[in-house]
């Protein structure tokens, strides 16, 4: 499916490109062309329900859903009823029966909450544990950082475990108290990211009332420091009714100004906020040619060799979901059995399959049906554009404001052109 874009140069000139997302080619963009070859991934639906590896490349062991803080766009929060509540024990008996169903050593160990600092007792008791047993594994902890304290931070870096920080900068009063106004807290903080650098970060969350990248980084480093690691988690999605009328509801004029806030951010760093990457993937795909059916979701839960579990054994969609409700797909004692059948591929939704930006978002939330889908679907939309018209920037020198889908003609046009912040060539 091609889609015909508008480029405008700095000396209001424009020029056609045409960019074809199913199979990756371009025109108009000079990059070099060197085809790889590329599997096709399975298209995960309730009726293809895709099973697990016993050789898990990502293990994402869920601790509980309690947190200490109450974001308002919590994605948990809907799920915590249907969540399982474990003892210390359960962390023995996980321990006991994980060579039963893991036949070779994870990549990557990840511990999640709610807030995982609440399990500290499980975390001293399992961390060690798998460290020994997969000496090669790196750990990730995901945490608002209001917990921290000396034995955390000395057993963090005994065990070299990464750590990314929630937090939204100057829309943490969303999310719950900000840690770095308590004189203690922000002092724990501070000390992880200075002994830890490149393994502490913090990572923000974009949202209706948030989503100036300008602000959030001269909030951080004058807060933080000027050169604290600040990622972004993304944009909100839209998962409760709380959100879909509160801070996920993007009227269209916020959505062009998330669009153009990632652009002009990516534009002053190609590394802004970690996105280079994303704009290297972009890039990357186009020279290789990666067709749409070597994709999978962004959040990876739909591949086998990634696999959530709770500390009883059952297996969820995502380490996001309760055990005790709709999104339990299988137990680790029945291994073989286990079926995601909770989840729907991109490739199975219209709005993806005509989307430019489906190399980039890949998906959206994979569970998420209806109206919820539909509203996060725009804010991803929104974000993964400015994405999309900074890797066109960087290698013509010209803005993408306009592009042409089934449904007509989109512009892309700044919300103020005269106070765009694009810097000269």
């Amino acid at each position: 499916m091609w889609f015909d874009l508008t480029l405008e140069a700095r000396d209001g000139s424009r020029h056609p490109a045409r960019y074809n997302p199913h199979t990756s080619e371009a025109e108009g963009l000079a990059l070099p062309v060197k085809p790889g070859t590329f599997a096709s991934v399975p298209r995960v639906a309730k009726d293809q329900p895709l099973g697990k590896s016993r050789a898990p490349r990502v293990l994402k062991i869920q601790l509980g859903l309690s947190c200490n803080y109450a974001c308002s766009y919590c994605s948990q929060a809907f799920q915590i009823a249907d969540a399982t509540v474990s003892k210390l024990a359960d962390v023995e008996h996980f321990l006991t029966e994980l060579d039963g169903w893991i036949t070779e050593a994870p990549e990557k160990i990840e511990l999640w909450g709610g807030e995982p600092f609440l399990y500290w007792a499980k975390i001293k008791r399992l961390i060690p544990a798998l460290s020994e047993r997969f000496p090669g594994a790196q750990f990730l902890v995901i945490t608002n950082g209001s917990l921290l304290d000396t034995e955390k931070l000395k057993f963090i870096a005994q065990y070299d475990i990464c750590v990314g920080i929630s937090h939204d900068g100057p829309g943490q009063h969303l999310r719950g108290p900000d840690p770095l106004d308590h004189p203690e807290k922000s002092r724990w903080i501070k000390a992880l990211l200075a002994e830890r650098p490149g393994k502490t970060s913090f990572n923000a969350v974009l949202t209706r009332d948030h989503h100036d990248l300008q602000a959030l980084k001269a909030w951080f480093a004058e807060k933080a420091g000027p050169d604290v690691p600040v990622g972004l988690e993304g944009v909100v999605n839209v998962y409760d009714a709380a959100t879909a009328i509160g801070t996920g509801r993007f009227e269209p004029a916020k959505l062009n100004s998330l669009t153009w806030s990632i652009f002009e951010a990516l534009v002053e760093d190609p590394n802004a906020f970690g996105l280079g990457e994303r704009v290297y993937e972009f890039y990357k795909s186009i020279t290789r040619r990666r067709p749409i059916e070597a994709l999978g979701q962004k959040c990876g839960m739909d591949r086998e060799d990634t696999i959530a579990v709770d500390l009883r054994g059952n297996v969820m969609t995502c380490q996001n979901t309760g055990a005790k409700g709709a999104h339990k797909i299988g137990h680790v004692a029945d291994f073989d059995a286990i079926a995601l059948d909770t989840a729907t591929h991109f490739a199975h939704r219209k709005e993806c399959m005509s989307c430019p930006v489906v190399q980039l978002c890949k998906g959206s939330c994979m569970f998420l049906e209806g109206d919820f889908f539909k509203q996060s679907c725009a804010n991803e939309f929104a974000f993964n554009m400015g994405i999309m018209m900074a890797a066109v920037w960087h290698l013509t020198g010209m803005v993408v404001v306009g592009v042409k889908t089934q449904a007509g003609q989109m512009s892309m046009e700044a919300p103020d052109a005269s106070t765009a912040r694009v810097p000269s060539l």
